[in-house]
């Protein structure tokens, strides 16, 4: 959590009270404060801490925060203090940023490439918003954060305590937190040297603008779209999905986009889930143009429902997109008159990854085979990737301080005064994350996704696709 420190002096009254006020800076407006324990007088000493462990807040490595101090002594004078706004960021690692101005990439020095490999991620996060910026509608006028661990290791101890038994089997690759507007990218130098870290950080750095777009109304994005844009996003026209895509085409097994609201089914449908939804979003992009999906965007802030307002700026229902998109991939359409099959139970969301197969005479993976795919290799073998919540390291005055001010913000004003209650900080959304393993259910969903790689048992061998990033111009 977060530690707060306090000297004060008054000249005339006792102090008898003294609260720090908290508020994330992102999508959340709300405040909350902890009381500062100290002896009553008139020089007082105190702190007070913000747990980032509770059920009900946590507090993502990368979250710009504001705070202020509000002073009260005993015959009812008061003083609040001037905002100031610092960043979170793990304890004990010498922190140093790059910036283009809106996007701040957070790196620690483990070896040479840190500084290239932080510097490769800010103009990968710069290339994403310059191509989605059109089509999203969206204009960052608040700073997003990029914190880039070199060891995983590093990584693995921001996350959430209860992730550390999937951390067992699971490798969070990226996380992307759209109320915080942070991001935590795994800068390992496994995972570099294959350009799986900049793929990750355009796709989860997309979810950030799509939220941003969105506003409070995220929620009411379906999930082909969010993830098709996501994947649009990584410039890759190899993509790993189009093999499954093709191959529900070819058997005329593709669901209706009605269904995919949510993801959800075995790594299989996954994977042809994020082929329907990548395919689907690109064919709106270059069918409509860019300013339709931003004007689809901004009516969503407005009204919160996505069909009826892809009715309203298309001049489509989600069927007839459907049927559209279907004939422009050679399939009839489908029947309107006859009902679309339920969907199946929402669960997490998942971005996919391929898993290449070991070295011959080395240790071999667990995994789930998989089907194989109409013009792929026999029984390719995949892993989903999904969402985990990460859980800052405690932050101690001192050396390896954890926060980092930054610049200062505007004043809030002071809530709850006197009531005694010390609400939450504000709990971040997440998509939910499985116990442990790929395919268990979760829990409800909010504006948190993140990406997960398989890890071999007991070996601990890293099973990751040789996903490559296709610079534009290369």
């Amino acid at each position: 959590g977060l530690r707060f420190y306090i000297d004060a002096e008054s000249g005339g009254s006792p102090i008898e009270e003294i609260r720090v006020y908290v508020r994330k800076l992102g999508q959340s407006s709300r405040s909350a404060y902890r009381v500062v324990e100290f002896e009553a007088g008139q020089t007082v000493s105190g702190e007070a801490l913000f747990k980032s462990q509770t059920a009900n807040e946590y507090i993502p490595t990368g979250t710009r925060l504001s705070y202020y101090f509000d002073i009260r002594t005993e015959d009812g004078g008061g003083l609040e203090t001037e905002p100031e706004i610092t960043v979170y960021l793990n304890r004990g690692l010498e922190w140093e940023s790059v910036s283009d101005g809106l996007i701040n990439v957070y790196y620690y020095r483990q070896d040479g490439q840190s500084e290239g490999r932080a510097q490769a991620v800010l103009e990968v996060a710069a290339d994403t918003y310059e191509l989605m910026q059109p089509i999203l509608g969206v204009e960052l006028t608040e700073p997003m954060n990029i914190v880039v661990y070199s060891d995983y290791a590093d990584m693995r101890a921001a996350l959430r305590p209860s992730s550390q038994v999937a951390a067992r089997q699971l490798r969070t690759l990226g996380q992307a937190f759209a109320n915080e507007r942070s991001l935590l990218v795994d800068g390992s130098s496994d995972l570099f040297s294959g350009d799986n870290t900049l793929t990750t950080a355009a796709h989860e750095f997309t979810h950030l603008l799509v939220a941003d777009a969105a506003g409070s109304a995220y929620r009411s994005i379906h999930t082909w779209l969010n993830e098709g844009l996501a994947v649009y996003s990584e410039q890759n026209p190899d993509s790993q999905f189009d093999s499954f895509l093709n191959a529900a085409i070819a058997s005329d097994s593709v669901p209706p986009l009605s269904s995919l609201r949510t993801y959800a089914g075995t790594p299989r449908e996954t994977l042809r889930n994020y082929g329907v939804g990548h395919s689907v979003a690109t064919y709106m992009v270059e069918t409509y143009g860019a300013g339709k999906m931003a004007a689809l965007f901004a009516g969503v802030r407005e009204t919160r429902n996505m069909e009826r307002t892809l009715e309203s700026v298309y001049g489509l229902t989600i069927h007839e997109l459907d049927n559209e998109w279907r004939r422009s991939v050679g399939l009839g359409a489908r029947d309107l008159a006859t009902p679309a099959p339920p969907p199946l139970q929402a669960i997490p969301t998942r971005r996919p990854t391929a898993t290449p197969a070991p070295a011959s005479g080395g240790a071999q993976a667990e995994s789930t085979p998989v089907a194989a795919a109409a013009g792929t290799p026999a029984r390719p073998t995949y892993t989903p990737r999904a969402t985990y919540t990460p859980l800052p390291a405690p932050t101690r005055r001192g050396g390896g301080a954890a926060l980092a001010p930054t610049d200062r913000g505007p004043s809030m004003p002071a809530k709850d005064r006197g009531s005694g209650t010390q609400p939450p900080l504000g709990r971040g959304g997440s998509c939910s994350a499985p116990a442990a393993t790929p395919g268990q259910s979760g829990g409800g969903a909010a504006p948190e996704t993140a990406s997960l790689a398989l890890l071999a048992a007991p070996a601990g061998l890293l099973a990751l696709a040789a996903l490559r990033r296709r610079r534009r111009g290369d």
